[in-house]
């Protein structure tokens, strides 16, 4: 288990490196949603890989601490990374279309199927059936969820590779997850507080929404990262995230304020967090069941 002064040194140090770089990006850039500035965030996304190797290569003793080797298990669990952020965005998409709040730009829904209007899809746009579509959709969403896993792993690595173990070691499972989303949400603050994913309500997201938001996703990647022993799956459905789940969900166009989206996204990743806790503790106890015989 890493001692207090170890935990708190790392989590200081990855706050302190993204803060001082987003502070950076505004400065320079005059506004955190400006290409230049999107640059230096992707770069930002890095920093949590080189703090880790940094602090471990200081902290050696706990290197075994970290979940990162391939394995068979990844396999398995990569589907969900890339279903579960499908099925987050279309989940939102039905809300917002069934409560009048807005409606997709990129899809006409049918009975027989569904009509792509728009999107970087593989298998092309227009007509298909209902098992076209859905194909078109999975394939795209984990090509894509693979491209951005790239970036992804930078702050993965951390995440669910290092700081996971970590606080869960320190905290118990639930608290530990729990601060851990919440720290990852932090991690955010600077360009939060300047407009970026609430630029309307951006008090209330930086505190309140997007920390709810992380830590429910948090939930969902613990169970990932603890059923394959890797933080790879995670960093896959963090590239399904911020790939298609987001192009879906930013391309409604809405007809009321975007406070009830985030709302709406808010919920559904809220329901499949603690679905994905429940199972997580589920296997918790399986194993220790196993482990002692009983």
């Amino acid at each position: 288990m890493a001692t207090t002064k170890q935990l708190y040194t790392y989590i200081a140090l990855l706050l302190i490196v993204s803060w001082t770089i987003q502070i950076l990006a505004i400065i320079s850039t005059g506004s955190v949603n400006s290409d230049p500035a999107r640059i230096w965030l992707a770069g930002t996304m890095l920093t949590p890989l080189v703090v880790t190797i940094y602090f471990l290569n200081r902290n050696k003793n706990l290197k075994q601490k970290l979940f990162w080797k391939p394995n068979s298990k990844i396999f398995i669990t990569s589907f969900f990374a890339v279903f579960i952020p499908i099925i987050i965005a279309f989940a939102v998409l039905i809300t917002i279309q069934n409560l009048n709040y807005g409606q997709s730009e990129w899809f006409s829904f049918s009975g027989s199927g569904v009509t792509i209007m728009g999107g970087p899809f593989l298998f092309g746009r227009g007509n298909q059936s209902w098992f076209v579509f859905s194909s078109n959709i999975f394939i795209t969403g984990a090509v894509f969820a693979m491209l951005n896993a790239f970036i992804a792993t930078g702050e993965e690595f951390a995440w669910r590779g290092l700081l996971q173990p970590l606080l869960t070691d320190r905290f118990g499972l639930f608290k530990g997850i729990t601060i851990l989303g919440f720290i990852w949400s932090m991690w955010h603050l600077p360009m939060l507080l300047n407009g970026y994913n609430y630029p309307d309500n951006p008090i209330v997201g930086s505190f309140i929404l997007f920390p709810i938001r992380l830590i429910a996703t948090s939930y969902f990647y613990a169970w990932l990262t603890l059923k394959s022993n890797s933080f790879i799956p995670a960093s896959i459905a963090h590239g399904a995230l911020n790939g298609i789940q987001t192009a879906i969900v930013e391309n409604i166009k809405l007809n009321t304020s975007q406070i009830y989206e985030n709302v709406i996204t808010i919920l559904m990743t809220v329901i499949i967090g603690l679905l994905f806790l429940g199972l997580t503790y589920r296997s918790t106890r399986k194993d220790l069941t196993a482990n002692t015989g009983t």
